[in-house]
C-alpha cells in the first residue's frame, strides 16, 4: 500500500486476543487506524485500543460474529461510517478442532467450517464494495501448514477441510478481484508458540527450523503483502513453518 497515506483502515477479525492482537498492535504502528474485531472478548479488544491510542495509533474496537450475514454487514456499516473506507482486512478467527471424524458431531462440523470458512467469505465478500471504490485494497486470510495439501488428516480433518476451502476462497477472489487493484493472499503458520495443541511439546521432534513459530515470524510475511512491492502479487500461499508441513 502507498506508505503517504496516513487514512489507511485496516480492519483484523479476532483482534482481541493472541496472533489478532498481535497483528492489530503492529498495523497501529504502522499508521494504520485499526478495527478491533471481537466476538465476546469486549474487555480485551477496549484495552487494546486503548493501548493502542496511549501508543499515539488510532483503534475502533467493532463487536460482530463474522459467522453472521448480518453481524458481518453491520460491522462493515461501521467502519464505512467511521471511515469511509476499508484498506486492508485481515481474515484471522478460526476455531480449532482435533478429534477423530467418527467422533465429530454435527454441531461441531458447523462450528469449525463458519468460523474458519465462512467467516472469511462473508468479511471478504461485504469488504470488497469498499475496496473497489478505492479500485485498491488488500486481504489476507490466516491459514494453516499444510492447508495447501491434498492429503489424509487423521484427527484434524475438519480443521484441514476449512482451511483448504479458504485457501481456493483467497485463490479464486484473487483472480477475480486482480482487475479491481485487490490482492488476495493466504499466510499459513506452522505450529505458533502458544497453540493450543501441538504435535510435540518440543519443537525440534518436527519442526526442521528447531523453533515454534513466532508472530514477527508472520509479521514480517504481512509487511510484504501489504507493501507496494506486492501490488501483482495475489492468490499466494505463504506457509511460514520453519520447514515444517512443506
Amino acid at each position: 500500500m502507498k506508505k503517504n497515506e496516513a487514512e489507511r483502515v485496516a480492519l483484523v477479525t479476532g483482534g482481541a486476543r493472541k496472533l489478532g492482537a498481535s497483528v492489530c498492535r503492529h498495523l497501529a504502528g504502522q499508521g494504520y487506524r485499526v478495527v478491533i474485531n471481537y466476538r465476546t472478548s469486549r474487555a480485551k479488544a477496549e484495552a487494546l485500543a486503548e493501548k493502542i491510542r496511549g501508543r499515539g495509533g488510532q483503534a475502533m474496537p467493532c463487536q460482530a460474529d463474522v459467522t453472521r450475514e448480518r453481524d458481518v454487514r453491520r460491522m462493515i456499516d461501521r467502519v464505512k461510517r467511521s471511515f469511509g473506507r476499508l484498506d486492508v482486512l485481515i481474515n484471522n478467527v478460526g476455531d480449532y478442532l482435533e478429534k477423530p471424524l467418527a467422533r465429530v458431531s454435527t454441531k461441531e462440523w458447523e462450528v469449525i467450517i463458519q468460523s474458519n470458512l465462512t467467516s472469511a467469505f462473508l468479511c471478504s465478500k461485504e469488504a470488497l464494495p469498499l475496496m473497489r471504490k478505492k479500485k485498491e485494497g488488500r486481504i489476507v486470510m490466516i491459514g494453516y501448514a499444510p492447508a495447501g495439501k491434498l492429503a489424509a488428516s487423521p484427527r484434524c480433518a475438519v480443521y484441514h477441510l476449512a482451511k483448504t476451502g479458504a485457501l481456493i476462497l483467497a485463490k479464486s477472489m484473487a483472480v477475480e478481484e486482480a482487475p479491481h487493484g485487490i490482492t488476495v493472499n493466504m499466510i499459513s503458520p506452522g505450529t505458533i508458540f502458544n497453540s493450543v495443541k501441538k504435535p510435540s511439546g518440543t519443537a525440534s521432534d518436527y519442526i526442521p527450523a528447531g523453533r515454534f513459530c513466532r508472530y514477527a515470524d508472520l509479521l514480517g510475511m504481512l509487511d510484504y503483502l501489504l507493501s507496494e512491492e506486492a501490488a501483482y502479487v495475489t492468490g499466494g500461499h505463504f506457509v511460514v513453518s520453519g520447514g515444517y508441513a512443506i
